[in-house]
């Protein structure tokens, strides 16, 4: 059973990174925050305090002195990664204009606040601002959250696991490249690379297995490669887990003379990837399987399975297949990682 113990123990370490990493930026004078972080704070407020804040930058870009605010109970926030008193001052006089409005104003520090402040008293005294009330922290609102009931605890631990891993990419500061910690690139698949040189050696294969059945072979080593070189471009366009998908079809399906082809039944009974279908259509796309329903009532349709279509050689499926089996090399290693080291 998840305890109060363990919300505010997680909601503590996140809210203490994400300060940490605002005081971080700050030592490089960066103090810029944008609207996803004003409204992740927003939420937070929202929890705690039991306000309805809205974001005020809505209304109207970069509203004076104030980022939120909650009408109803004339309560507003300005949030800032800037401890300075200047700053609160700074803060206190644009947001004059609002004290009708918002005649209860707070400042929330996105870092540790300092010690003091040095406060104008004209600035302070139409809101009744007093720093040692009014200037809050991480820590003042995390000290706060102790005392939450635990319907509140848990709706603020969703929002914290939602939403942090976000709050700390837009922190990222970026190296002297320009390029930060957390890139789109990781996440992207990268296109694979190949390089088949065993044109030579498949097409002997090809050649001795026709001698061997006193036949000559009479598609050219032009057209063989070049038959190789559309299934790799066909491979390469498709992601890894989709390659493994089709090699998986390859290795699990029957033989209809020299083509390949999986029944429908059987296919959705041995296989149970949440996202078959979209891997099928992905391969349907590619010309590398197809759609075949049943010839008589009662029957099971089924999946064709291509290679390259269409091709010089007709039976350019079996001949590749044939080839790994005879050589011993691992369908997937050819399929899914495009090595085709092994055919020299």
């Amino acid at each position: 059973m998840i305890t109060r113990g363990y919300f505010i123990g997680q909601i503590i370490d996140e809210l203490t990174a994400v300060s940490q990493q605002v005081k971080s930026r700050s030592g490089l004078q960066l103090f810029d925050l944008n609207r996803y972080l004003e409204d992740f704070f927003k939420d937070i407020l929202n929890i705690v305090y039991g306000y309805k804040l809205i974001n005020l930058n809505e209304e109207r870009s970069n509203n004076p002195g104030l980022d939120l605010g909650d009408e109803v109970a004339k309560v507003a926030f300005q949030v800032t990664s800037t401890k300075s008193s200047s700053k609160v001052n700074e803060t206190l006089k644009k947001a004059a204009k609002q004290v009708g409005k918002f005649p209860k104003m707070f400042v929330l520090i996105l870092q540790d606040k300092q010690g003091s402040y040095t406060l104008d008293a004209a600035l302070s005294k139409p809101f009744g601002f007093i720093a040692e009330e009014h200037i809050l922290d991480i820590g003042d609102v995390l000290k706060k959250v102790l005392s939450l009931q635990i319907e509140q605890l848990q709706r603020l631990h969703d929002l914290v696991s939602k939403e942090v891993a976000r709050v700390k990419i837009e922190l990222e500061v970026p190296d002297k490249h320009g390029k930060f910690q957390t890139n789109i690139d990781s996440f992207i698949e990268q296109v694979p690379r190949e390089r088949f040189e065993g044109i030579d050696t498949y097409y002997g294969h090809l050649v001795s297995e026709a001698a061997k059945e006193k036949a000559t072979y009479d598609v050219s080593q032009e057209d063989v490669e070049k038959d190789f070189k559309k299934l790799i471009k066909k491979l390469r366009g498709l992601p890894r887990i989709s390659r493994q998908f089709y090699a998986f079809l390859l290795d699990r399906g029957a033989w209809d003379e020299t083509n390949k082809f999986i029944n429908a039944d059987y296919l959705q009974r041995v296989c149970s990837f949440p996202d078959m279908d979209g891997e099928l259509r992905l391969l349907t796309a590619a010309d590398l399987c197809w759609w075949q329903e049943p010839d008589e009532q009662g029957q099971s349709a089924s999946w064709r399975i291509a290679t390259v279509t269409p091709s010089k050689s007709y039976e350019f499926t079996w001949e590749l297949m044939d080839f790994l089996k005879q050589k011993k090399i691992g369908l997937e290693k050819v399929i899914v990682s495009l090595d085709f080291s092994d055919f020299k």
